[in-house]
Formats: structure tokens, C-alpha cells, sequence
């Protein structure tokens, strides 16, 4: 092919490249722009023009140009100056460049025309050249032929003894392809078996891996549930002395209204015990007798209210001293697992001390809050109280005056009681 026209279809592959690159869109132009002045052509379509004329020239481009050597080689030129200066307007001025670029190409299909003629001279050329590089290939291979008819012989040779080793030995061969056969088996076997290996292989590391990671999980778990029984524990002992105090604290309230009315009794009753003692007292020549019961009675009118409100501050005082108890025990229970959790980030004796001292005040029973000695009355506690017995050892003869100082006073008030029912009586 002649240089001239290599050129011109290296510089048609020029222009299609620049298409591509220039054109952003395969739309036909006048619809893409909307824009009656520009022709419906697209994109593909400029190039398939370019690229028939560089098939052509692929085709039937010869050595010979004739007398269009002059003409061919000045458009080398023309396409250079459309590549660079046409092709990069034609997406924006399809009206004015797409004639430009239709029109140069067609100038130049037809330049080539009578350079490019499929006549049957061209055929006959084109044939020619063909048959001759045919001839020149078979020339080739004949020409390797040569050396190999020795190497041929000696492969004739060889296979005429085995040949005839064959026919000596069916037996061997029987046998043989049966063991190869066998063999083939055997490898076909050991291949499916290496593969149920290899699956099983796999599947066993994934149990593993999956027994670790249950083995992790369990084990968290387990720190958990132990961490969780330890405050289960603690909550359940603070839940439940707290539920003690607080029945304490509530019926501690009961004997407090209760020893509200005992009050407001005794005062009510010894108010009128008082007023008539104070009118008793207004009265001249009121034997010593008569105000000594009168006082008397003022003392035994008061005395149930006393005995209750003395009951009620006893009740009162034991039920709060136990209410303490148990609400400072739940303190202790709610705070030692995080106590115990503090300490044994620092100190492991620590923890051990902690726990003993917890143990030691959750050990300690509520009863040795309660008194030991049991009274009936308040004149039972005044009688076992130290100053009364102190009284007794100091003085003598301190309880048989008691006790005739008691007979006195029980005398007087069988006379009043009878003298009181001989007037009723009349």
C-alpha cells in the first residue's frame, strides 16, 4: 500500500477519535439542541462515514496512484486542518460544521475513486499476489519435508515392533489395561474421598470455631449469672430487712396514737380527779384520812392511762431500736457488692475483711436489743429498779413500813366503802 494512502487512514483514525471525544452525546443534533437549523445526524453516524472511506482504503489501497498522487497528498493536509479546527465545532454549530465535515469526505471518496477501482485487473492482481504467497508457503513446507523422511522411517520402524510386541504379548497388554483401569478407579475414589476429607475438614474447624466462640459466650454468661446470684442475694437480704423496718416503723406508729389517747386520757381524768381534790382542800377540818384517799383514787383513776402510756413508750422504743437494726442491715446488704467490687480492685484481704464484718452485723439478732426482764406494770419495774432496791439495803425496815403503809390504806377504804351503803340502805 502506498505510504500516501497509509497516511490518509492514520489521519482518518485521527478524526474518528476526535468525534468521540468531542461529541458528548450520540442524540441526533437538532433534537439534542432543539435547533431546526442543525441536521438530524448523530454522532455514530459521522463516524461511520470516516470509517467506510478507511475501509476502503484497507480494501483496495494499492502501491500505484496514477496521476492523483498530488491530489491525494494535499488532503493530508485538508483533513489536518478539519480535525483541528471543524470536528471540535460541530457539537456546538452542527448547522455550519457538519456540512463542512460531510462535504471534505466526500471530496475525498471520490479523489480515491479512480485510484481505489475494483476492475478486473485489480482482481487479477490481488489473485496473483495471493497465489504467489501460496506457492512461496507450500515451497516452505515442502522444502521441511526433507529432513523429516528420515525421522519417519525410524517411526515406521519402531512401530513395526511394537506392533509385533503386541502380537506376542495380549496377555500382558489384558492385564495391563486392567490395572490401569483399576487404577483409574481407585484414583477416581481417592479423589471423591479426598474431597469428603477436605469437606469435613472444613466443617470441623467451623464446630470449632463455633464451640470457642459458645465457650466464650457461655463463660460470660456464667461471670454474669454469678455476678447477677451475688446481687440477687444482696438485694433479696436489703428487700427483705427492709420489709422489716418498715412493718416496724409502721405499727411503731399504732403505739404512738395509742399513747396520744393514753395522755389525753390521764390528763382528762386526772384534770377531774384534781379539780375535786382542789375542792376537797377548799373544805375546813378535813381529816388527813380523807385526803389521802381522795388522792388515792386521783392515783388509781389515772392509773390505766399511765400503765398504757407506759406500755406504748416501752413498744415505741424497742420497735425503733429494731427498725434501726434491720434498716441499717439492708444498707449494709444493698452496698456490699459494690464495696466488695471496689475492695478487690485494690486489696484481696480487703475483700476478706469486708466480708467478714458484713457477716458479723448480719449475724447479730434483734433480740439482744430487747430487754431482758419482762415487767407487768410500771410499779413492777419501779419495784425491780436499782434505786428501790438501793433503798431497801440503806434503810431498814424500808419494806415493812411499805407494806404497813399499804394496809393502812386498804383499811381506811373498807370503813368508807360501808359507810357509803348504810344511807343507800335506810
Amino acid at each position: 500500500m502506498h505510504s500516501t494512502l497509509e497516511k490518509i487512514k492514520g489521519q482518518l483514525n485521527q478524526i474518528i477519535t476526535q468525534l468521540q471525544s468531542s461529541i458528548p452525546s450520540d442524540e441526533p443534533f437538532g433534537n439534542a439542541h432543539g435547533n431546526w437549523s442543525f441536521p438530524g445526524l448523530t454522532r455514530s453516524e459521522l463516524i461511520e462515514e470516516a470509517q467506510a472511506i478507511a475501509d476502503l482504503i484497507e480494501a483496495y489501497g494499492g502501491d500505484d496512484l496514477r496521476d492523483n498522487a498530488a491530489r491525494l497528498q494535499d488532503y493530508l493536509r485538508r483533513l489536518q486542518f478539519l480535525q483541528q479546527n471543524t470536528v471540535g465545532q460541530i457539537w456546538g454549530n452542527a448547522a455550519a460544521a457538519v456540512p463542512v465535515y460531510l462535504f471534505t469526505l466526500q471530496g475525498l471518496r471520490k479523489a480515491l475513486t479512480a485510484v481505489l477501482v475494483d476492475d478486473e485487473q485489480v482482481k487479477a492482481a490481488v489473485k496473483l499476489k495471493k497465489l504467489g504467497s501460496q506457492l512461496r508457503s507450500l515451497e516452505a513446507r515442502l522444502n521441511g519435508l526433507g529432513p523429516r523422511t528420515e525421522s519417519l522411517e525410524t517411526m515406521v520402524g519402531r512401530i513395526e515392533l511394537a506392533y509385533n510386541a503386541a502380537d506376542q504379548l495380549p496377555t500382558d497388554l489384558e492385564s495391563l489395561s486392567e490395572a490401569r483401569k483399576k487404577i483409574a478407579d481407585l484414583a477416581k475414589d481417592a479423589a471423591i474421598d479426598q474431597a469428603d476429607i477436605f469437606r469435613l475438614k472444613e466443617r470441623a474447624a467451623e464446630i470449632d470455631n463455633e464451640l470457642n466462640m459458645r465457650a466464650d459466650k457461655a463463660k460470660v454468661v456464667l461471670d454474669r449469672c454469678e455476678t447477677a446470684y451475688s446481687a440477687a442475694t444482696s438485694v433479696g437480704l436489703a428487700a427483705a430487712f427492709s420489709e422489716r423496718s418498715s412493718a416496724l416503723s409502721k405499727s411503731m406508729w399504732f403505739w404512738v396514737i395509742g399513747l396520744m389517747f393514753a395522755l389525753v386520757a390521764g390528763g382528762y381524768f386526772g384534770s377531774g380527779q384534781l379539780h375535786a381534790l382542789s375542792e376537797l382542800l377548799k373544805i375546813q377540818n378535813v381529816s388527813g384520812l380523807v385526803l389521802f384517799l381522795n388522792l388515792l383514787l386521783s392515783l388509781l383513776s389515772i392509773g390505766a392511762p399511765v400503765w398504757f402510756a407506759w406500755l406504748a413508750t416501752k413498744q415505741i422504743g424497742q420497735r425503733f431500736r429494731l427498725a434501726e437494726d434491720y434498716a441499717f442491715k439492708a444498707s449494709i446488704s444493698r452496698a456490699y457488692e459494690g464495696f466488695r467490687r471496689e475492695a478487690a480492685r485494690f486489696d484481696g484481704d480487703m475483700e476478706a475483711r469486708l466480708l467478714t464484718s458484713a457477716l458479723t452485723r448480719l449475724d447479730e439478732l434483734p433480740l439482744r436489743l430487747i430487754e431482758a426482764d419482762a415487767h407487768g406494770s410500771p410499779l413492777h419495774e419501779f419495784a425491780s429498779s436499782e434505786i428501790v432496791k438501793q433503798a431497801i439495803r440503806a434503810v431498814p425496815g424500808f419494806s415493812e413500813q411499805v407494806q404497813v403503809l399499804a394496809t393502812r390504806a386498804l383499811d381506811a377504804i373498807t370503813p368508807s366503802k360501808a359507810q357509803n351503803k348504810l344511807p343507800n340502805g335506810e
